[in-house]
């Protein structure tokens, strides 16, 4: 009787779910936890920062800052394989004395932009839409030095920023997150070196 009962009991849990049938998706965000939905970075953490400079026989001449995006997307031609974007910052010392800013961005899929497009950019909760061009195939450059400068500083000084990338074979745009936060200032600074 007591077996009888207790398979009963086994039975009656097995068959309501657990109870967690009503929770929101969880969807992983490529940092190593999950995002559930409305959600977008689950942690502080700082971003995965990747540092790197270009020297001569004068000194240090080119300075750059690398992120990865925090999420993937999968590719229209191959569904089974998964892309990440990434951002790359760079400061050079020009002949003048003066220092350019440089944002690029890395797409490794095709992207309409032909040669020019507009690509909305949200940082912390402030979305603006810039223009850019592609002059070689997933490599986006904002339209002018003073756009580019402008998202040079917006990246430095945010926590999070999200792409919309318009690639090729999508009807949507891709949102490429990034987790900006624990930029190093002290390495993109060529007094220090």
């Amino acid at each position: 009787m007591k077996r009888l009962v207790a398979l009963g009991v086994i039975l009656a849990l097995s068959g309501c779910g657990g109870g967690y049938d009503s929770l929101p998706p969880q969807v992983s965000n490529g940092n190593g936890g999950t995002v559930g939905a409305g959600g977008s970075f689950p942690t502080k953490e700082d971003g995965k920062w990747k540092y790197g400079d270009v020297s001569n026989e004068s000194g240090v001449f080119s300075l750059s800052a690398r992120i990865d995006a925090t999420n993937t997307y999968t590719v229209p031609k191959y569904p089974n394989l998964k892309q990440r974007s990434w951002i790359d910052l760079e400061k050079r010392k020009m002949a003048a004395g003066t220092i350019s800013k440089r944002f690029t961005i890395f797409a490794p899929e095709q992207v309409k932009c032909t040669p020019t497009c507009d690509i909305r950019i949200k940082f912390n909760s402030q979305i603006a839409t810039y223009k850019f061009e592609q002059r070689v195939e997933g490599v986006l450059t904002p339209i002018n030095d003073q756009v580019s400068s402008e998202l040079f500083d917006k990246t430095t000084q945010s926590n999070s920023a999200t792409v919309y990338l318009p690639i090729v074979g999508l009807s949507d745009d891709v949102e490429s997150e990034f987790n900006l936060r624990g930029y190093n200032k002290g390495k993109m600074t060529f007094e220090s070196l």
